[in-house]
């Protein structure tokens, strides 16, 4: 099945990234891995949800797990679990995303 919305490709991408960067947790860590990943999976769901459903709330609630993501990954980066490069390479994926999301709310919104 190919994709067509090009903000779930971009998020299927950043999980690719953070799927690899985070294989290597140790035991201890890995309720934070499991959270990043089920978030980034919520993400996903919840992008298809809002192109399907128009709801604003949705895109809201996909900000959420953005913001959620992004905590978790900086954590993980002060817990020295990722390097700070691979923090930033994330970071700039997701603030990707997440102008990617304002822009479909602003658009949404015009309409």
């Amino acid at each position: 099945m190919q994709d067509k919305l090009i903000i779930s490709i971009k998020i299927k991408k950043t999980i690719e990234l953070v799927r690899k960067t985070t294989s290597n947790y140790s035991h201890e860590y890995k309720f934070l891995k499991d959270n990043i990943m089920n978030t980034f999976y919520d993400l996903l769901k919840l992008t298809y949800k809002a192109n399907i459903c128009k709801d604003i709330n949705v895109k809201k609630d996909i900000v959420v797990d953005i913001k959620m993501i992004e905590y978790y990954i900086k954590v993980s980066c002060d817990y020295q679990l990722i390097s700070y490069k691979k923090f930033k390479r994330i970071g700039d994926y997701l603030l990707e995303i997440n102008k990617m999301v304002y822009s479909w709310m602003n658009y949404e919104e015009s309409r």
